[in-house]
């Protein structure tokens, strides 16, 4: 194989990597797998030690309530369905992210959507990477 022919097949593979890659930037979360009807409490079952054949709820979870779940983990999930924008600037000495995303804050800045209506600024960074 001459090296030209062999550069471009080296590049047609990290290409296809690239793009097998989720948008996100990581694995999307697995969606819930069973009817939640009547299951509101998903801490309940998912908790360690809880239930041997349920999975545990990971330790980069501590401290989410139950109202987070479903923002991730419904099958219609945003997270699921569509790749959430990545943040487009640095986030160091930005961690207060609902200073600028709110409505009417700043202009030129995007507001955060009426879907994200009571989430704290401490999951921006679950979806929104750098």
């Amino acid at each position: 194989m001459s090296h030209a022919r062999f550069v471009s097949a080296m590049g047609v593979l990290l290409l296809a990597g690239v793009l097998a890659v989720p948008a996100f930037g990581q694995n999307p979360p697995p969606p819930v797998n069973h009817d939640v009807q009547g299951r509101d409490n998903c801490l309940m079952c998912h908790t360690a030690g809880a239930m041997e054949a349920v999975p545990d709820a990971p330790a980069s979870h501590a401290g989410r309530g139950n109202e987070t779940c479903m923002w991730c983990h419904a099958t219609d999930s945003p997270m699921l369905t569509t790749p959430p924008k990545a943040i487009s600037h640095g986030v160091q000495g930005r961690e207060q992210c609902m200073m600028c995303h709110t409505p009417g804050a700043m202009e030129a800045i995007p507001d955060a959507p009426a879907s994200h209506e009571g989430r704290d600024v401490k999951y921006c960074t679950l979806c929104h990477t750098g």
